[in-house]
């Protein structure tokens, strides 16, 4: 022990020894040693500190996203400028605007790229969709059978998202597939959007297919008074765009009548008046327009085989661009897959979409019911990848109770000659809809909110726009009121791997550096974290970590393997020291011991009272002869510096980004960790959770946000682990690795409830 001890003396003379020449040796040697020390801890207060930041256009990814590697080469550092921690995120920023920049192509067709790639804009129009064994319906039970299917979305108006929500947004253009109509779906064309109009000269339809290619029709035709028609024939096609019935048999009032219209020379034609939109008598055919035949979305497609039997009617459709369907690889077994362009649905809009619908049960028929999707939506539940792909897990529309209290359909206009009033109850539906997603409170209202238009059925056939009082045509990819606020209970709210803070309660805006964008959650240089109010508890592993893995990840230092430790009310903090960044070779244990406090709103003061090198006090000494540590022991970080005898911490940029914007009121020494509390901005509106939130939550409100690949405007956010009844643990840098191992659940008010919890 005595000769230890002996040995810990020698050295600490000699380090003394070093300090003392290294002061007297060149009078000014340490003096500016010093000076340039503080020179370069000056910017710790400097939100531009060094820090190479990525470089982006003006929304964002832009120009040259699909050199993203490239870029993010040219634009690191070395390891000497920037932590291994931020070129890690880098990487994969880098790699996720790979994904957000690729060019959709599957099965021989491809979409291309029209406008710059943006935080708000894939600039790419259409969308590829794949289908197959899904019974598709428009609402109720007009729609089809889709057997297999390949086809291009193609949005109204260039530059805007395909809507779901909207029908009339888009058009399907089918390259390829098949697809039946049995009796009822035949049926619902027919009876319930054809001929269901007022003044319409035929009612109570139904239509069967029979075995031997035929269709029997059966309703009543207006002659003065209602009278039974049936009528028996074929479909075939007369052009391109034409499909056409051709009565071979007629019945009126139970009475064969082919003979006598034969002997009287009388066509159908003269027996009804139909011309209509959609469909119009041209002597013993009706002649229906094959893009018309459902309500919208608009559908073009080519029949070159029409098969009837007692199934249904089976079309083949080909316009001869694909040769065969090539499913691509994320293709479900029963679903559909929508990959490229962008498409919203309430307030989510994935861009460059990549989604599969698949069903939740799939061992029962597959109904999806596109009028009625967000009734679906909110029933199933989501999944992401890492990489940004969605899959849909829907239940059967059938299945649900909306469904099963869907009452009947009103009659058409007059007007119309169709039976326009699928599109304008789904229109006026719509409208009510986005009231709700679109509504800002009256606190953060900074703009008026746009409205949306609701578009009728001619103005969709026309393709012109109608306007409606009171109302204008919205814009899908903003939304107005303030940038996001967020609203932190109870959390473990991690930067990134060891570095972050347990946040107590916490209120805060998430502000883009440049107005006008959305914040992009994948990219923490483009916003910052302006604290409005609150308190966290900085813990003193995660507090170690900040130095060990974030602040000293750079070499030469001066510093190393620090860890903290509450002792009497101060901290104390032990680890490695060299003189000078170099001298001596080998790190000489030291342990120091002092007061930490907020100096002022935005800084955190450490002065040590102790230093002890080898286990030998050494604060008197070094105080004595005027000697700071700085001098001895440089280390100037962004967001840290060592100013004479004081480490100086500027909360805004010691973690790493986004940076932290708060108003300090106090910084306390405890045994859970440094506890600092922000004074409140009374000025700044504030997140309002939902009504029996969990104990343990981030909530997201208001603005718009990227998550993933989606843009989420206006948005409702609530992030939990279920399966945690204590304290939630958030990555902001890994979120998207927590996110794809949980589920995340849409309202029908468009808010998304994400579950991070590892689902079963």
């Amino acid at each position: 022990m005595r000769a230890g001890a002996g040995a810990a003396l020698v050295t600490a003379a000699l380090l003394m020894s070093a300090c003392a020449d290294a002061s007297s040796t060149t009078g000014d040697a340490a003096s500016a040693s010093s000076t340039q020390t503080n020179a370069t801890a000056n910017a710790v207060s400097d939100n531009d500190s060094p820090r190479t930041a990525r470089s982006r256009p003006d929304e964002g990814l832009a120009a040259n996203a699909t050199n993203g590697a490239a870029v993010a080469s040219a634009d690191q550092p070395a390891s000497a400028s920037r932590p291994a921690l931020e070129l890690a995120k880098a990487k994969q920023l880098a790699a996720e605007q790979r994904v957000a920049a690729r060019v959709p192509a599957a099965s021989g067709m491809t979409e291309k790229r029209s406008r710059p790639l943006t935080l708000r804009d894939s600039g790419i129009d259409g969308s590829l969709m794949f289908a197959r064994d899904v019974d598709f319906r428009v609402t109720g039970d007009i729609g089809f059978m889709i057997h297999d299917m390949a086809a291009t979305l193609t949005p109204a108006h260039a530059g805007q998202p395909i809507v779901f929500d909207d029908p009339t947004s888009v058009t399907i253009n089918v390259h390829r597939g098949e697809v039946t109509l049995d009796s009822a779906r035949l049926t619902a064309i027919f009876d319930r959007y054809l001929f269901q109009y007022q003044g319409s000269p035929l009612r109570n339809m139904r239509v069967v297919p029979q075995d031997g290619g035929t269709l029997r029709i059966t309703g009543e035709m207006h002659r003065d008074t209602w009278v039974p028609i049936v009528l028996t024939g074929s479909l075939s096609m007369r052009n391109a765009d034409d499909l056409v019935f051709h009565a071979s048999h007629v019945e009126v009032a139970g009475v064969g009548a082919d003979k006598l219209m034969q002997a009287a020379h009388v066509k159908m034609a003269d027996l009804l008046k139909v011309d209509t939109p959609i469909a119009r008598l041209d002597g013993d055919d009706v002649v229906m327009q094959v893009a018309r035949l459902t309500p919208p979305p608009a559908l073009r497609m080519t029949i070159t085989q029409i098969d009837a039997s007692a199934a249904g009617v089976r079309f083949t459709l080909d316009d001869h661009t694909v040769q065969k369907i090539d499913w691509p690889a994320t293709m479900p077994p029963r679903g559909m897959l929508v990959q490229g362009g962008d498409v919203k649905f309430m307030r989510s809009m994935p861009m460059n979409i990549d989604m599969a619908l698949t069903p939740l049960d799939t061992n029962a028929p597959f109904v999806l019911d596109l009028y009625h999707y967000r009734e679906q939506m909110a029933a199933g539940y989501f999944t992401f990848d890492e990489a940004g792909a969605l899959d849909v897990h829907l239940p059967s529309y059938p299945m649900l109770a909306s469904a099963v209290k869907e009452g009947s359909t009103q009659i058409g206009s007059a007007r119309a000659r169709f039976n326009d009033s699928f599109i304008r109850a789904q229109q006026v539906s719509l409208a009510q809809a986005r009231l709700v997603w679109r509504h800002v409170p009256q606190t953060l209202r900074t703009a008026s909110i746009a409205r949306a238009m609701p578009v009728g059925t001619r103005a969709a056939f026309s393709g012109q726009s109608m306007a409606a009082p009171g109302a204008a045509l919205g814009d899908e990819r903003h939304s107005s009121g303030s940038a996001p606020l967020i609203h932190v209970e109870n959390v473990d709210f991690y930067v990134s791997g060891r570095v972050g803070f347990h946040v107590r309660s916490l209120d805060a805006q998430m502000v883009p550096k440049k107005p006008g964008q959305p914040v992009d959650l994948d990219d923490p240089d483009q916003y910052d974290i302006r604290i409005i109010g609150g308190e966290v508890v900085e813990p003193w592993p995660a507090m170690a970590a900040l130095f060990n893995d974030y602040l000293l990840d750079y070499e030469p230092r001066s510093l190393n393997d620090l860890q903290l430790k509450p002792v009497d009310g101060k901290l104390q903090v032990t680890g490695g020291i060299k003189l000078w960044n170099h001298f001596p070779g080998v790190w000489l244990p030291t342990t120091m011991s002092g007061t930490i406090v907020a100096r002022d709103e935005r800084h955190l003061v450490y002065e040590p009272t102790s230093v002890k090198v080898l286990g030998v006090p050494q604060a008197g000494l070094l105080r004595a002869l005027d000697i700071p540590l700085a001098s001895l022991t440089p280390f100037a970080r962004k967001g840290v510096a060592l100013k004479r005898n004081e480490l100086v911490f500027d909360q805004y940029t010691v973690f790493p980004p986004p940076v932290l914007q708060g108003r300090l009121a106090s910084a306390t020494v405890t045994d859970e960790g440094l506890v600092l509390k922000f004074k409140r901005d009374g000025s700044v509106a504030v997140a309002r959770p939902p009504a029996g939130a969990a104990k343990s939550f981030v909530w997201i409100e208001s603005g718009d946000v990227k998550m993933f690949n989606s843009l989420v405007t206006n948005g409702r956010t609530f992030i939990k682990d279920s399966s945690n009844p204590g304290v939630m643990r958030f990555d902001l840098y890994g979120y998207r690795r927590d996110v794809s191992r949980g589920t995340v659940r849409m309202g029908e008010d468009g808010g998304l409830e994400v579950d991070v919890a590892a689902r079963r």
